[in-house]
């Protein structure tokens, strides 16, 4: 395990250092840090980079949650850095929470 400071690049480049695959998990609200791992990635010679993708395709996406996600695709695209995407669908937690709050349970 290594500790990063994402406030510094240097820091970042110095970890990623003759990486060749980077796959990010970051959450939404950290696409700023993700965005500059990426590029520190660049700069050091990573070879494949995997943005944080959680849930349904984002790619050319304008509106709704995806739009973050698809903005990183652009940046990705014009920094020139190879990058493939997994799209994992919709969490079972995320998508029956309509339901499952309108229930009621009974234990007996």
């Amino acid at each position: 395990m290594i500790q990063v400071d994402y406030s510094n690049e240097a820091s970042i480049r110095h970890v990623l250092t003759g990486v060749d695959v980077v796959i990010s998990t970051v959450p939404e609200a950290a696409f700023d840090v993700q965005w500059k791992i990426a590029v520190a990635a660049r700069e050091v010679g990573v070879k494949l980079f995997v943005p944080s993708e959680f849930g349904g395709i984002s790619e050319g996406k304008t509106e709704g949650i995806d739009v973050e996600k698809a903005k990183v695709h652009g940046q990705l695209k014009a920094l020139g850095l190879l990058y493939t995407s997994f799209y994992t669908g919709g969490f079972a937690d995320q998508i029956w929470v309509p339901y499952v709050s309108r229930c009621t349970y009974l234990i007996v």
